[in-house]
């Protein structure tokens, strides 16, 4: 399961999405954390359910492989070190699928072709999913100016996931409950005169703001 953030491409009649609708690559790591968690609390209550682990991320994509670990992952029975085998080793595919073709009854499942997963791309890696290969060009980068939020949508950490000052929580808060009294507490609408429509919601009026570092 390959959970991704959405990108956000400019403006578009066919959508409603703004940047605030955007996921940073963290977020989607606690949602694809979040799910794995969960499907782990099924397998407990004794649901029939897979193992799934976090395999694999590409940051400069925004996503994050949760993976099946019947399917995927070979666990060293003396270390108990993991070994995710994401990668696809298109040759040999090739030759089971051509084989297949000529002779139905042969088959085959993914465990026939996959490969070992390179270290760079694996969850947790220093590279972030970056191929060492490629040549990298590193600049200032924008980054969320608030990491965490309270169930209103409130920033509770900075940039830096340092947890607010109660004053600057509270003066934050203020800013929200105006603008709650201004656009209401739910999302809404407004169809301009050009055929825009203007998206409007206090709970996401922070998750938009960056710093550049």
């Amino acid at each position: 399961v390959e959970v991704k953030g959405v990108t956000f491409c400019g403006k578009s009649d066919a959508s409603n999405l703004n940047m605030s609708n955007t996921p940073w690559h963290h977020e989607v790591i606690q949602l694809t954390t979040k799910l794995r968690d969960e499907l782990a609390k099924l397998r407990a209550e004794g649901q029939d359910v897979p193992e799934y682990g976090l395999a694999c991320e590409h940051k400069h994509s925004v996503s994050v492989l949760l993976a099946r670990v019947d399917q995927f992952a070979e666990d060293d029975p003396v270390t108990g070190q993991r070994t995710w085998k994401t990668w696809i080793d298109y040759e040999k595919f090739h030759a089971l699928a051509a084989r297949n073709a000529q002779d139905p009854t042969f088959k085959f499942d993914v465990k026939d072709y996959t490969e070992e997963t390179p270290a760079w791309a694996l969850f947790g890696a220093s590279e972030e999913g970056f191929d060492p290969t490629d040549q990298r060009h590193r600049k200032k980068k924008k980054h969320p100016k608030y990491t965490k939020f309270d169930e209103r949508g409130v920033p509770t950490h900075d940039d830096n996931n340092k947890r607010l000052t109660p004053e600057e929580y509270n003066r934050l808060s203020k800013m929200m409950d105006t603008k709650m009294r201004e656009v209401g507490a739910g999302t809404t609408v407004t169809e301009m005169k050009g055929g825009e429509k203007m998206v409007q919601d206090a709970s996401l009026m922070f998750r938009g703001l960056v710093v550049v570092k």
